[in-house]
């Protein structure tokens, strides 16, 4: 493709929770011999779309791309859309009320912290700005500027302890996403399987992905840095058997978690990405 040979097509920007500007991804993909690079924030394109404008003057092939955030039965199920037809407005729309959804997550967990005496409110919090070069969300950040914990990773837990878990948001099925991903002439990619589904059997994880498949999923995250030997090896099998695009992901965040930029390592090359790479 060109002379930096490998991909990394999820990426997390400051735009949602990672550390990072996208200027500043952008070079060190070049640093690590990226050379097909996507940032899919969560249920946003603004970073994909600096990246983009950024990207004009360096070698490095950029993808516009977004990690939409769905539900399957209560479980939290991200779906990677890359190439869509931007201009598309229900689409946007549709990109757009995910983002809201996930957004006032933080906002139902400040009410119910409030009506159990926590010192905070929507208004406060609503006016409150943060270093985004800090990671993770808004209200962590919030909750340690008003002393309630002193790592903002400490305050993720509150989520789930007040009921304002991804389960209860009302975020999209994944048939429903991926149904409007095509209507955009967009690609649909299921995220990290090996930590969203469940791998306690072979056959069972492969039924899984036959499900999501069967909605109508262009390709599976086969290579991503929590995935075992084995379950990489389903995926690609999965993928190799069926024709479907096999993509390569190390989910950075920058310093908010532990995935450096181009972990795995693999060549554009040696991946299936049909019109990721074509369009």
């Amino acid at each position: 493709m060109n002379d930096l040979p490998f991909a990394d097509l999820h990426v997390h920007s400051h735009m949602s929770d990672g550390t990072m500007s996208p200027e500043q991804i952008l070079k060190k993909a070049e640093s690590v011999g990226v050379g097909l690079l996507a940032i899919a924030d969560h249920d946003l394109f603004d970073g994909s779309s600096e990246l983009l404008r950024l990207s004009s003057q360096s070698s490095v092939v950029c993808v516009s791309a977004a990690e939409i955030t769905c539900s399957d039965n209560g479980r939290q199920i991200h779906i990677l859309c890359y190439r869509p037809d931007l201009t598309n407005k229900p689409f946007i729309e549709f990109v757009a009320d995910g983002r809201k959804k996930l957004d006032m997550m933080s906002v139902r967990l400040i009410e119910k912290m409030e009506k159990s005496g926590f010192d905070v409110n929507t208004e406060e919090f609503s006016e409150f700005e943060y270093d985004r070069s800090g990671g993770g969300w808004k209200a962590l950040h919030y909750f340690s500027a008003k002393g309630i914990v002193s790592d903002i990773k400490d305050a993720i837990p509150f989520y789930d302890r007040f009921g304002c878990g991804y389960e209860t948001a009302g975020f999209p099925s994944v048939k429903t996403a991926v149904e409007k991903i095509h209507a955009a002439n967009g690609i649909a990619v299921l995220a990290h399987p090996g930590v969203s589904l469940n791998t306690e059997s072979a056959d069972g994880f492969t039924a899984e992905i036959e499900k999501f498949v069967s909605y109508g999923a262009d390709g599976i995250e086969c290579f991503y840095p929590e995935h075992s030997e084995e379950i990489t090896a389903l995926c690609e099998r999965f993928c190799d058997e069926r024709g479907l695009i096999k993509t390569c992901g190390s989910d950075c965040h920058g310093d908010f978690n532990s995935h450096p930029i181009a972990v795995p390592q693999k060549r554009a090359d040696s991946l299936r990405l049909g019109g990721i790479l074509k369009r």
